[in-house]
């Protein structure tokens, strides 16, 4: 296969041909030559107005439902709407039926999407069953493929994580930890303050995930291993993650898509879509978690996809369930409802993305193989109403950009007419 990109934009700050307009040519999923003008007949031409190249990007938080809750999707649907999304490596969450907490159960999604566009990075349970007793079988998965583990937001005790730690440090595995905890509030729905005020639900208070953050990085730093925190929705968790890094404690977090591009005023008339975990929070909550990706107290960002059916979303908001489909719309929503600008956006999901999640990192230039996101800051992209069944977030707005495809695995999608 030989794709010839014409007159993109290159972002990518490890190359040397950042923020150049250049073509691009690729042979056999390497790139080959990288030159102002390149005249090839016989390839396939992609050109488009505005458009950009960067290193493909990663998300590193969703759920495929795959096996056990397919009526919302499985692993197919769930990469192909990832590459449509612009993404070429996802990690795909354990949450499924029978919980993803042994070998086999690896070794399923590894060979199911062995021959996709997009690379799965399987995420493995952390404990059986994601019940928080006993360590699942950690390092038999790690050598089927699963190098990070998590419990997705079910709540961790503290014995557990340090064991945890303890043992992934013999096989260089990783942890993923969500800083929401049960002891303080066991049912929630909204944030506590305005939003809970405002509508009944009951609410969660930031101190839940202050407490459970602190408790986490203590652990780290005593266990000298280190520790990815998932989720981070209160202003008042940065001071803390600041201290961490200035005491060189080896801590990484993330932060959801939904958390930088709304604020708890979106639950204000019930609209299920915008129930998450972590809830949404106020302005000046967001406001803050912007900078901080901006300014690299928060290392990455992940959608958290989770789609459901009509039943499980269109319903009362207390009995709703938590989260909303993400993937495709994760690089729409950022450029178009936050102001991190289109190079901090792509250098998060390409380059930042990549580092905090342990992802080769790929520079776009020759004798590379490619691993391409194409797309583009201009347009308007309109989320179908049939998209997830009208349950994204943005389904009546226009969003900015559009991605235009994804070279990876010597494999190429493209989203043009």
């Amino acid at each position: 296969m030989k794709i010839l990109i014409k007159a993109a934009r290159i972002i990518d700050r490890s190359s040397s041909y950042h923020g150049k307009v250049m073509d691009c040519l690729i042979e056999e999923g390497v790139i080959t030559r990288i030159d102002d003008t390149i005249d090839e007949s016989d390839g396939y031409e992609v050109r488009h107005d505005g458009l950009c190249i960067s290193p493909g990007w990663v998300d590193f938080k969703a759920s495929f439902n795959d096996p056990g809750f397919e009526y919302r999707g499985d692993l197919t649907s769930g990469l192909d709407d990832a590459s449509l999304g612009g993404f070429t490596h996802v990690g795909v969450l354990p949450n499924d039926n029978p919980v993803c907490d042994q070998k086999t159960a690896v070794e399923y999604k590894v060979r199911k999407a062995e021959n996709h566009a997009v690379s799965l990075h399987p995420i493995g349970a952390l404990s059986k069953g994601m019940e928080g007793s006993v360590l699942a079988e950690m390092y038999d998965m790690y050598q089927a493929g699963a190098h990070w583990f998590s419990d997705d937001q079910h709540e961790m005790n503290d014995g557990l994580l340090s064991r945890a730690l303890s043992y992934s440090g013999s096989f260089d595995g990783r942890i993923i930890v969500s800083p929401q905890s049960r002891a303080m509030v066991q049912h929630f729905e909204v944030n506590e303050g305005i939003a809970s005020l405002k509508t009944g639900l009951r609410g969660h208070p930031y101190l839940s995930e202050i407490t459970t953050l602190y408790r986490a990085i203590e652990i780290a730093k005593y266990t000298q291993r280190p520790l990815h925190v998932t989720g981070i929705s209160s202003r008042h968790s940065l001071p803390l993650l600041e201290k961490a890094h200035a005491e060189g404690v080896s801590i990484t977090s993330d932060v959801h898509v939904m958390n930088l591009c709304f604020n708890e005023n979106a639950t204000l008339d019930f609209d299920t879509r915008f129930k998450v975990n972590p809830v949404l929070r106020t302005e000046e909550d967001r406001l803050a978690l912007v900078e901080a990706v901006k300014n690299n107290i928060i290392q990455a960002v992940v959608s958290d996809h989770r789609p459901y059916v009509l039943d499980e979303k269109n319903i009362e908001f207390d009995q709703a369930s938590f989260g909303c489909p993400q993937i495709k719309t994760m690089y729409g929503g950022l450029l178009t409802l936050t102001d991190l600008g289109i190079d901090t956006v792509v250098d998060i999901l390409s380059n930042r993305n990549r580092k905090t999640f342990e992802i080769e990192e790929r520079s776009i230039k020759a004798d590379q193989a490619a691993d391409l996101t194409l797309f583009t800051p201009n347009g308007m992209y309109q989320p179908s109403k049939n998209d997830s069944q009208g349950l994204i977030p943005y389904a009546i707005s226009e969003l900015q950009g559009q991605v235009i495809g994804t070279i990876h695995r010597n494999k190429a999608t493209f989203n043009l007419p």
